[in-house]
């Protein structure tokens, strides 16, 4: 005899909700990007690997930032952080001018505080 058990799933409906700053996601052939600029730039970045002139580059990484007294005070997704082929790190950041928000201004600075040795650039 065989007893099958069955699980009923709950179906919930929702309205996919539009994103704060109407951006839509992208998907190209190297990964889903939160924004049709941010894709653009991913696919320069693999462009540029292809030719040897960077080495590498992760997206979306998570640096912890740290106040004067060395608690953590918050932390920071950077969209593509950038080996260079003498070992070189950099964080490009890729923004439009509504995205350029005064907290996203603060932990830049925070960031560059706590990170002098990384290179941070901000592509508009």
């Amino acid at each position: 005899m065989i007893i099958i058990k069955l699980k009923i799933v709950k179906k919930m409906w929702y309205q996919k909700r539009q994103n704060k700053y109407n951006s839509k996601k992208t998907s190209t052939g190297f990964g889903l990007f939160d924004s049709k600029k941010e894709a653009a730039y991913g696919s320069d970045l693999e462009l540029l690997k292809k030719a040897k002139e960077i080495k590498d580059y992760k997206r979306q990484v998570r640096y912890d930032l740290y106040g004067k007294n060395g608690g953590r005070i918050c932390y920071m997704k950077v969209d593509f952080e950038v080996e260079l082929p003498d070992g070189d790190i950099e964080v490009h950041e890729v923004k439009s001018n509504i995205t350029m928000t005064p907290e996203w201004n603060i932990k830049r600075k925070l960031f560059e505080d706590n990170y002098p040795e990384v290179k941070y650039i901000v592509i508009n």
